[in-house]
């Protein structure tokens, strides 16, 4: 049984307690229109002509709606504003360059008369809006292949291609929705030239729709720049780097939560504060004060903004604005990636905010061979909407062509694959391929140095069931194991590698590992390990021994 995003209940109480005298439920940020002067307009309108009602457009700090007319009117500071924006309403597409939705137009690109700007936008009807998928993904990273810092380990480019061919063949099996990806920042690594090898390989996907937000390593961190000055390049070959739109009945917020330090012309650093710039939070009140808190909300940024893995909320800049801002709304689903490891969270006394961080798509950084941060393979997450109801799963890539270069290559003997001669991933157990099917990783007893069967369950959260340990006939609830803790010989460093000398791994960053005891004496030897994720869906897994 999948969640349904609407909890019909729910949502009735809140549209009559949070609703204008009209009726109409307010947007979590309050306001509205101011009509006045105005320094920037123009009409939206369909594929058919039609002028488009109630479509919110902006400038990256204010947001106004269409008139009746499909006619929107912003006042903004035009020695400040580069671009105008539309963010897309639900049932509505914004055309398509590169694979890339281009919901966006430059100051520069557009003429102006007496002083004041005419931007028109022409938006796309969707055949089947309340049915689509999304691939998200983080951290692809790549480094051109002459580069000093891909010399230690594998071509990230050759990585990002076997993405770029998973999603495609992964995406044909879906022709009855909408396919979109969403790209959660370093997007490349320190060289935005590469961002136009990212734009072909996301249109080698055929007909995936792409969004992106910022990352650290997307700015360009030059002596005597600002924030907003490190984000330029980006923007100019990727759009805004703030911006929302609207898909069946759900609204993304896309955000850049990466604050740049402003160098000197001494000091240089691409260490960035996680946090919201006054601007950004603007914006970010802006836009919500449309968006009613009956819709479930879903937060896209670089660096993980609610909850860290430590255990904490996050701090930073106006972060606790937005944590109280979003707990208004029914649902919101707050997704990042920058750690390179997985990490969900949902509070089971306050679910109305969840935290999402996704491993990086191409492998453990400086060794990324087999795994993600966590331990799962390379990959992404397939998250899936149908009217109303959410769910998501684990994605493993197929392929494997990217070459190791370096010379510290890890041991990873306890991979449960291999690869054929077509580089795709064949389960070793089976036969069969690495498909999304494979949820979980088992360690048999002894592996560790212990008595005990291990798994690491990759997308657990609060809201999945424990997972359950069977053998011969008796049925034993597993533990879960405390990630900073060490078990005689094993830690979870031996998770990524058996031989981590030469390598940097941490014990505290897997926090989806459950353990049950075995009698090394007994008669009994081999079980099964189940689970139940929060949407229904079994998964379960043999282990001998």
């Amino acid at each position: 049984m999948k969640i349904s995003i609407y909890y019909l209940i729910g949502i009735l109480a809140i549209a009559l307690a949070c609703s204008k005298g009209d009726g109409t439920p307010e947007g979590g940020g309050g306001g509205g229109d101011r009509p006045g002067e105005y320094t920037i307009s123009g009409t939206i309108t369909g594929d058919d002509a039609n002028p488009i009602s109630g479509v919110v457009v902006s400038d990256g700090i204010n947001c106004v709606k269409t008139d009746a007319q499909g006619r929107y009117y912003l006042n903004s500071d035009l020695s400040n504003t580069d671009y105008v924006f539309v963010s897309t309403p639900s049932g509505w597409a914004a055309p398509k360059q590169d694979g890339h939705a281009i919901f966006w137009k430059f100051l520069k690109d557009c003429t102006k008369t007496g002083g004041k700007y005419d931007i028109p936008f022409t938006l796309y009807k969707i055949s089947n809006p309340e049915r689509f998928t999304i691939f998200i993904f983080g951290d692809p990273q790549p480094r051109k292949s002459t580069a000093n810092l891909d010399k230690v380990a594998f071509h990230s480019l050759e990585m990002c291609q076997d993405m770029y061919l998973d999603m495609k063949e992964y995406a044909a099996t879906m022709s009855d929705r909408p396919v979109y990806a969403i790209g959660l920042g370093d997007i490349v690594h320190q060289d935005v030239s590469l961002l136009d090898q990212y734009r072909a390989g996301m249109a080698s996907t055929l007909n995936i729709t792409t969004y992106n937000v910022i990352g650290n390593h997307d700015q360009q961190h030059k002596l005597n720049t600002t924030d907003k000055e490190a984000s330029k390049a980006f923007e100019a070959k990727m759009g805004p780097c703030n911006y929302s739109f609207n898909l069946g009945g759900m609204h993304f917020l896309m955000l850049d939560n990466m604050i740049a330090p402003d160098h000197s012309a001494t000091t240089y650093s691409d260490e960035c504060a996680t946090g919201l710039t006054d601007d950004i939070w603007t914006f970010v009140q802006n836009d919500l004060k449309y968006v009613p808190v009956s819709t479930p909300i879903m937060v896209c940024a670089h660096s993980p903004m609610m909850r860290q893995q430590s255990g904490s909320d996050r701090s930073g800049e106006h972060l606790g604005d937005l944590r109280n801002l979003l707990k208004k709304y029914v649902k919101a689903y707050v997704w990042a990636g920058h750690t390179h490891t997985s990490f969900n969270y949902v509070d089971k006394n306050a679910p109305t905010i969840e935290t999402h961080t996704v491993s990086r798509v191409t492998g453990q950084l400086w060794h990324n061979d087999y795994l993600g941060g966590n331990g799962t393979p390379r990959g992404y997450i397939v998250f899936e909407y149908s009217n109303g109801d959410v769910s998501w799963k684990f994605k493993p890539t197929y392929y494997q062509t990217g070459a190791f270069v370096g010379s510290t290559k890890p041991d990873y003997t306890l991979c449960d694959w291999t690869y054929n001669d077509a580089g795709r991933a064949i389960l070793k157990s089976n036969g069969h391929e690495l498909d999304d099917s494979y949820q979980m990783q088992v360690f048999k007893p002894g592996t560790y140095g212990d008595s005990y069967v291990y798994v690491n369950v990759f997308l657990w959260d609060e809201l999945w069931k424990t997972p359950v340990f069977t053998a011969g006939g008796v049925q034993t609830v597993m533990k879960r194991v405390n990630p900073s803790y060490s078990y005689a010989d094993w830690t979870l460093a031996s998770f990524y590698h058996t031989k981590v000398s030469d390598i940097t791994a941490k014990t505290d960053n897997c926090s989806s590992i459950f353990r049950a005891y075995i009698d090394p004496e007994g008669e009994i030897h081999a079980g099964t390990i189940s689970v139940r994720d929060r949407f229904g869906n079994e998964y379960s897994q043999q282990v001998s021994w």
